[in-house]
């Protein structure tokens, strides 16, 4: 999913310290715009780091329209950042995620 790309991309933008941060989701069988559970792996047992990221990758993905919601019963899946097939569609997605986070092109 692209909202899960670009949480991978911003979440270690923001913690520079680790680079072996890595993003999965789990996903009902349901419309593709909703996530049960977003999963972070790599920071070893550091529980509160975990917990912030994932609270922040949640948000970025309910910026993008996303719905993050776990439904107890419901079968799920995984889900693996998909990256984009070339330099237009990163682009493309950089614009998208601008957008809808309301960020301007300013101060690049």
């Amino acid at each position: 999913m692209v909202g899960l790309l670009w949480g991978v991309y911003l979440g270690r933008a923001a913690n520079p310290d680790l680079p072996t941060v890595l993003l999965s989701a789990q996903s009902h069988y349901a419309p593709s715009d909703r996530f049960a559970f977003v999963e972070v792996f790599g920071l070893g047992e550091d529980r509160t780091r975990r917990q912030k990221i994932r609270a922040e990758a949640d948000d970025l993905l309910r910026c993008l329209g996303y719905t993050v919601e776990l439904k107890p019963g419901r079968d799920v899946y995984d889900e693996t950042p998909r990256r984009p097939t070339s330099a237009h569609d990163e682009l493309r997605m950089l614009r998208c995620l601008r957008a809808a986070c309301g960020m301007t092109g300013e101060g690049r």
